[in-house]
C-alpha cells in the first residue's frame, strides 16, 4: 500500500469516528434545555432528600435533648431509647395511614399551644 492509499486510509478512518450533525438553533436550544430540566430535576431532588434527613434528625433529637436537659436528667439514659421507640412507632403509624395529620395538629394546638399553619407559619 502507498503512501497516498495509506493517507486516504487514515482520513477515511478519522471521518468514520467522527460523527457530525447539522441541527437548527432550535433544535440545539431544545436539547440544551431538555439537559437543564433533567439536572434541575436531579438537584430538586437532592434538596428535597437533604431537607426529608434534616427534618428527621431534627425531629429526633431536639424532644430528646429537651427531655434529658429538662425532664429526665437523672433517669434519661433508661428512658431515652424507650421514647425514641414510641416516636418511631408513631411515625410509623402515620405513613401508615393509622394517624390522622389534622388530628395531630390539634393536639399539638390544645396540648402544646402551637398552631402550624400551610405554608411553614407558627404562631401560638
Amino acid at each position: 500500500m502507498g503512501r497516498a492509499e495509506i493517507r486516504r486510509a487514515m482520513k477515511n478512518e478519522k471521518k468514520t469516528k467522527t460523527a457530525t450533525y447539522n441541527l437548527t438553533k432550535a433544535q440545539l436550544d431544545a436539547m440544551v434545555r431538555e439537559q437543564i430540566e433533567n439536572e434541575l430535576v436531579k438537584i430538586r431532588q437532592q434538596a428535597t432528600d437533604d431537607a426529608v434527613n434534616t427534618a428527621m434528625i431534627l425531629l429526633l433529637t431536639l424532644p430528646l435533648e429537651v427531655l434529658m436537659d429538662h425532664y429526665w436528667p437523672k433517669s434519661y439514659a433508661k428512658r431515652i431509647p424507650q421514647f425514641t421507640a414510641y416516636v418511631l412507632e408513631y411515625y410509623e403509624r402515620w405513613q401508615n395511614g393509622e394517624l390522622d395529620m389534622e388530628k395531630l395538629k390539634e393536639d399539638l394546638w390544645d396540648y402544646g399551644g402551637v398552631r402550624l399553619e400551610e405554608g411553614g407559619q407558627n404562631s401560638g
